[in-house]
């Protein structure tokens, strides 16, 4: 039985664009990055995950930074973090060297697990549990057949394709009605969205160039991007982001 605070969440974040599993899985790694470095960037034990991962993928390095930076300027808790990462691969780079001066079959030995993570970064971690529970509860309010959660769903920008795909491996066999639903629909949207996508394509064509776009046939194909990116519709603009 999901709790009512887990629903209500849910349902709040159906009120934003994109994915609302999606949204709800960063704003879960953006509230462990920000505890980790106000509370725990000091304690070894607690920063021993990051160190085993080789520390945090890019996205979640640049979250990181950007927290620290918007919370107290000096990046204080990166440096900690990536000066210990810092020294224990060059530590690790050192021995391996040692170790081709020995024997081949060190070498060998040490090839294998040269720089290789014992873990995955932590905050990855939590958007996948994240999205788990809160896909958990989805399936299961659907299943019931609760009239708030299917009405806050077709009033959302519904779930993305990997939410949609981890919903059903995950849970179709447990909640079947509620699987069942979503993917019905899933299919009444994309079909509607495609329609009017050819319409405005058509419509781009010189020959009906007289024939006026539709609000709907303007919107479609940023809905359809949400669906396949889970990012909300206004983030589709030119501005081009640098490496």
């Amino acid at each position: 039985m999901a709790f009512a605070l887990t629903i209500a969440k849910l349902e709040e974040a159906m009120r934003q664009p994109g994915c609302p599993v999606c949204r709800i899985s960063r704003a879960a790694a953006e509230r462990g990055i920000d505890a980790f470095l106000w509370e725990n960037v000091n304690d070894i034990p607690t920063r021993q995950p990051i160190i085993d991962a080789y520390g945090f993928c890019g996205e979640h390095t640049r979250l990181l930074v950007a927290i620290e930076m918007s919370n107290s300027g000096p990046v204080l808790g990166v440096n900690i973090i990536y000066e210990h990462l810092g020294r224990l691969v060059s530590g690790e780079l050192k021995r391996a060297s040692w170790s081709q001066k020995v024997g081949g079959w060190l070498r060998r030995a040490a090839s294998r697990s040269l720089l290789t993570p014992k873990k995955r970064c932590p905050a990855c971690v939590t958007v996948e549990e994240t999205a788990r529970n809160q896909l958990a509860v989805l399936f299961e309010e659907l299943e019931a057949e609760h009239e708030a959660m299917s009405s806050a769903y077709r009033g959302s920008d519904g779930l993305c394709l990997d939410h949609l795909r981890q919903g059903l491996e995950g849970f179709a066999g447990q909640y079947p009605r509620g699987a069942a639903w979503l993917v019905e629909e899933t299919t009444l949207r994309l079909e509607r969205q495609s329609e009017c996508m050819r319409e405005y394509i058509r419509k781009n064509n010189w020959e009906y160039r007289a024939e006026k776009i539709t609000p709907e046939e303007a919107a479609a194909w940023r809905k359809t991007l949400t669906f396949f990116t889970g990012l909300p519709g206004e983030r589709f603009t030119f501005t081009k982001e640098e490496f």
